[in-house]
């Protein structure tokens, strides 16, 4: 009967110490819930730093949530747009104008077009962000490769475009991808809910990826679409520290 008493008492020492060492191995997330709706349902196809990159009108926020629903109307209902809406127009005032303007960066975006992706994808481009030196580099790199499609003073407007919008076109192009190719195959609520460390959105993309090649005989992502789609995971639905 002694035997079996410390032999029982040294098991619940074992267990003790091994299911404290596993606690404290375990990533904790410090769960803080949003103020407002538009900050949950406006912050994971986008980071909110994007949404809010440019002033519109009523109007055109109006229009601007409406699209968004469009692309995924699950996770946006008629209620929640309302009052998105609302929260939007009536407590962002900072982001709200009376009049429409001309988008400074219009031009420049066409610009871009025609002469930085004729040759490569704007994913390709885009895969990392630099510095305004490092843009220039780029910039006289592809004019270099093509000189027939810039003009001299192209270089200076390409870089100083890329190097004020490049990170929110990186969003924009992560944010299509995520509706192309993993919203098209996932409800929002499955992938939008969900929060993960870079390494394990890594693996869960991979592991996407290997299944859509192996069903449809084809690569799902390509190598800069997979680091866009991940550094935008990361961004909106990382696990935090603490």
């Amino acid at each position: 009967m002694m035997k079996f008493s410390i032999l029982l008492i040294i098991f619940i020492i074992s267990f003790s110490t091994v299911y404290g060492q596993t606690q404290g191995n375990v990533e904790i997330f410090q769960y803080k819930a949003p103020q407002f709706l538009y900050e949950e349902k406006c912050s994971k196809c986008h980071t909110l730093e994007r949404v809010f990159a440019e002033h519109k009108t009523e109007n055109e926020w109006r229009i601007c949530i409406a699209k968004m629903i469009q692309k995924n109307p699950l996770w946006i209902t008629e209620m929640e747009e309302v009052q998105i809406t609302d929260e939007i127009l009536g407590r962002r005032n900072d982001i709200v104008i009376p009049y429409p303007q001309k988008k400074k960066y219009a031009d420049t975006q066409l610009l871009f077009i025609d002469r930085c992706t004729k040759c490569h994808t704007a994913s390709r481009i885009l895969k990392e962000n630099k510095t305004e030196e490092e843009w220039k580099e780029t910039v006289l790199r592809m004019r270099d490769n093509a000189p027939e499609l810039f003009y001299e003073e192209d270089i200076a407007v390409l870089t100083e475009y890329l190097t004020e919008r490049g990170k929110l076109m990186r969003d924009d192009i992560a944010s299509q991808i995520m509706v192309e190719k993993c919203l098209v195959c996932h409800e929002a609520g499955r992938i939008l809910l969900e929060r993960k460390s870079r390494n394990d959105w890594e693996k869960c993309v991979t592991d996407m990826r290997v299944l859509a090649k192996q069903k449809f005989k084809k690569d799902w992502f390509t190598s800069d679409e997979f680091r866009l789609i991940i550094d935008l995971l990361v961004k909106t639905q990382g696990l935090k520290d603490g």
